[in-house]
């Protein structure tokens, strides 16, 4: 006895078999995401202070340039405090320097140039530069690296 092979129930088995997988897939995907909404995801850690010395070392009118935790800022103390800022130029990512006669922050990339509160003064850049809270215990400054 010969089996014959019809293309139409073929084609049709395949289709469905796909079909099928498909399906199967987007159950499976919308799951795991029904899961992930049910399941809150851990808060993130809090960056603790680092201490980057004393108010006395920081000279009065020069930034110093520090990298915390990968985090590339400038530490300035003025007749004001001391704060810091971010490197990270507002407009490329370039590294700022402190221009200490012109008491500015200048980008080499296009001429950016923030004032000694990190604002945005001529250039391109579009925003101020990234500032991070500067915590005074004692004599100890401590710099929180999660930007305010």
């Amino acid at each position: 006895m010969a089996i014959i092979h019809d293309d139409s129930s073929r084609r049709r088995f395949l289709s469905q078999a796909v079909m099928g997988f498909g399906l199967l897939f987007g159950m499976g995907t919308l799951g795991v995401r029904f899961l992930q909404f049910l399941i809150p995801s851990p808060k993130p850690r809090q960056a603790a202070p680092v201490l980057i010395g004393t108010e006395s070392t920081m000279p009065l009118g020069e930034a110093v340039a520090m990298d915390l935790g990968g985090q590339k800022i400038m530490v300035l103390r003025t007749d004001d405090g001391v704060a810091a800022f971010s490197r990270r130029c507002t407009d490329l990512g370039c590294l700022v320097s402190w221009s200490k006669e012109r008491e500015q922050f200048v980008c080499p990339c296009h001429q950016g140039v923030f004032d000694k509160t990190g604002r945005n003064v001529a250039g391109p850049p579009p925003r101020p530069l990234d500032r991070f809270q500067v915590v005074k215990r004692g004599e100890q400054l401590y710099v929180n690296i999660e930007s305010t």
